[in-house]
């Protein structure tokens, strides 16, 4: 006598099979889309680490150039040191379409990797496999 297959066992395990792809599915999105993250992060302060080290140097040259010119070290100092506060404000007022939209792009593009159309194509993937084994066994 052969063995009736119960419907409802075989689209559970078809479903339990279909939420496990999409569990591991996430998983690697997930930890890719962290190293990417990070990599990226990591990148940005290494490269803003060194401009300030570049920034501070070039800033001490031009204190010592502007010094005879303007009579006195500490003159030069107020100017390069005015010449960084407008940066800083011009920067401050600019923080939205430069930082903030720049962090909001990279995060929501890690998050975002799966269409809709290919869940639906995993789960009839399982379903087909799922039907050509109850049917071979």
């Amino acid at each position: 006598m052969e063995d009736k297959v119960n419907p409802l066992s075989s689209l559970s395990s078809i479903i339990g099979d279909y939420l496990r792809m999409r569990r591991d599915d996430l998983r690697k999105n997930i930890i890719t889309g962290l190293a990417a993250g990070f990599s990226r992060v990591l990148a940005i302060l290494i490269i803003s680490l060194l401009m300030v080290i570049v920034l501070a140097v070039f800033a001490f040259a031009f204190i010592i150039l502007l010094e005879k010119p303007v009579g006195s070290m500490s003159g030069a100092a107020f100017i390069v040191g005015g010449v960084y506060l407008s940066g800083a404000i011009v920067l401050f007022f600019l923080r939205k379409l430069l930082f903030v939209n720049m962090f909001t792009k990279l995060f929501t593009g890690i998050m975002q990797t799966n269409t809709p159309d290919d869940s639906w194509k995993s789960l009839l993937l399982i379903l087909v496999q799922n039907l050509r084994k109850n049917l071979e066994g």
